[in-house]
């Protein structure tokens, strides 16, 4: 298997039958502009059902992904809330 490394989605198009998703490269980035400059690098073509599998799979792990990032979110909201009530445990329990 070849991996093909772009750093950006540029454009998708179809037409008879199958799907084109064309891939750029960063090539400049003018910081005084605050732009960047992509060429074209990568095409990747689809027939029309492969497509529409890899469209349901993105999506797939698209919900996975943002459900690791909410439940990540959410643990360290839940230790940052456990450390406060332990400390405030530790105040309060000092009174007898």
């Amino acid at each position: 298997m070849k991996d093909v490394f772009a750093d950006r989605f540029l454009k998708c198009t179809a037409s008879q039958g199958v799907v084109r998703l064309d891939f750029g490269r960063v090539e400049n980035i003018d910081s005084d502009k605050n732009e960047i400059s992509v060429a074209p690098s990568t095409r990747l073509v689809l027939p029309m059902d492969g497509f529409n599998h890899f469209v349901d799979q993105v999506i797939q792990l698209r919900e996975q992904l943002v459900d690791r990032e909410n439940n990540a979110s959410q643990k360290s909201k839940d230790s940052e809330d456990s450390d406060l009530s332990l400390r405030d445990k530790k105040n309060t329990d000092s009174f007898h």
